[in-house]
């Protein structure tokens, strides 16, 4: 039987996957001459830096990484990687906010690089996504006891940041939401005609 914490990853991922699938199907129809959704296209933004940035990755550096280190050395190049990853990707947000802003202000070459940008950055992470679970969540399983999983579940779990009042997966679900109103929905995949 998987770890609770395992599936707790692993549904994050595929919600943040989701999101990042979202924006490039965005990139691509404007690259086809669609109508940037703006509104949209900010939200995707925030998501990314409300929930991967500021609660998903720090919790993988603090508690399953950490963990794993603890019990092996074998994954001591992969975490380095990971977690360098993750100080990477938050720049590449913020580049994209700010083409964004431009874009959005009618500057055309903003828009091609941001839509440059928006492709690599759904590539890196989704890369990025594939080598935790491919790579290091089998050495996490194989090294970890039920406690290390157990601590780790909770952390991930969590819900509440009692110092600020802040709710990050009742955001993040409030931004997915939202994200998923304001995405048209794909040829083939329901709705109206």
């Amino acid at each position: 039987m998987k770890p609770e914490a395992v599936q707790i990853i692993r549904d994050e991922h595929l919600a943040i996957s989701a999101v990042l699938y979202s924006l490039r199907y965005l990139v691509k129809g404007m690259r086809k001459g669609n109508a940037p959704n703006f509104p949209l296209l900010r939200a995707i933004l925030d998501y990314i830096v409300s929930y991967p940035d500021r609660w998903h990755h720090p919790k993988e550096d603090k508690y399953l990484f950490s963990a794993v280190q603890r019990r092996t050395r074998e994954a001591d190049g992969l975490i380095a990687r990971l977690e360098r990853e993750h100080s990477q990707g938050y720049p590449m947000v913020e580049d994209l906010k700010k083409q964004l802003i431009a874009f959005q202000g009618g500057d055309a070459r903003a828009g091609e690089a941001f839509w440059d940008t928006a492709e690599r950055y759904a590539e890196f992470e989704w890369d990025h996504l594939r080598t935790e679970e491919d790579a290091l969540i089998p050495i996490a399983e194989r090294v970890l006891t039920p406690e290390d999983w157990a601590e780790i579940a909770i952390a991930f779990r969590e819900n509440d940041n009692p110092l600020f009042g802040i709710k990050p997966k009742d955001e993040a679900e409030t931004l997915y939401q939202r994200i998923l109103s304001l995405t048209p929905t794909p040829l083939g995949m329901g709705g109206a005609a």
